[in-house]
């Protein structure tokens, strides 16, 4: 069997988060073949550059994914018709990653931060009393310079205070990040699961000129929030995607 060219692991992401993806990327152009056994934990994670460890917990989330199969008794394969789906709403990743799966540039058209307080909503969703500080991240974003998302993001102040961020250098780092969770890795608040609403929602008048659409046209609505690997909210965010930004969803079962 010939080795598959996957790239050594690199900072700043998790070493879980950059071996899944690399694992994922690896699958979708076809280094790790659909209908393939992967290599054995030993050589993967040789090549990887990574323990054992690490491994078994990305195998997980792809398998969680839909991407990988675990036959009891035999190995992991890539699993054939889930190999070329992009955007599955199963794998929790930014608007950014989104955009980059489909083969697209991403960019940030009307970057705006600013400070508010928790209405009752963001309050019992973020897990904080009603008045307290947040901070508001407005983006629309751009496929190819296309607008095909606007995003509103809360993040609550004391979180980032706890970690000694200063609140005046987070519209600084999105700017060379991109994406916020690449940013919150970066704060030392890196998210390790999320519960997401999905909802349809009709273009007002704001969002129809900033995604340059007609009035009322549907918008796919994400309301998520983001939690901590110790289950604290870190994010809340209201993403509202255009027609040109699909997502897919694997559906597992009956059996």
């Amino acid at each position: 069997m010939d080795k598959p060219s996957i790239q050594p692991v690199r900072p700043p992401r998790t070493l879980v988060a950059e071996t899944t993806t690399n694992l994922r990327q690896a699958i979708r152009e076809g280094t790790l073949a659909p209908g393939r056994e992967l290599p054995t934990e030993p050589q993967l994670a040789l090549q990887l550059g990574v323990s054992r460890g690490t491994l078994r917990q990305a195998i997980a989330a792809l398998v969680q994914e839909g991407l990988l199969s675990r036959r009891q008794g035999l190995a992991t394969f890539v699993v054939r018709h889930t190999a070329q789906l992009r955007n599955v709403l199963n794998a929790n990743s930014g608007v950014t990653d989104l955009i980059r799966s489909g083969g697209r540039e991403p960019g940030t058209r009307e970057l705006r931060v600013s400070r508010g307080k928790a209405d009752e909503r963001v309050a019992k969703l973020l897990g904080i009393d009603v008045g307290e500080a947040v901070i508001l991240v407005e983006r629309t974003r751009t496929a190819d310079d296309v607008p095909v998302a606007h995003t509103v993001d809360f993040l609550p102040v004391t979180r980032l205070e706890e970690r000694g961020f200063p609140v005046a250098d987070l519209e600084q780092l999105l700017q060379e990040r991109e994406s916020l969770y690449a940013c919150l890795r970066v704060m030392g608040m890196a998210v390790h699961s999320a519960v997401c609403e999905v909802n349809v929602a009709a273009a007002d008048k704001a969002l129809a000129n900033t995604l340059q659409l007609r009035l009322a046209t549907p918008l796919l609505w994400l309301s998520q929030t983001d939690y901590s690997a110790n289950g604290v909210a870190v994010l809340y965010s209201d993403e509202f995607l255009a027609g040109p930004l699909t997502v897919q969803v694997l559906r597992t079962g009956p059996d």
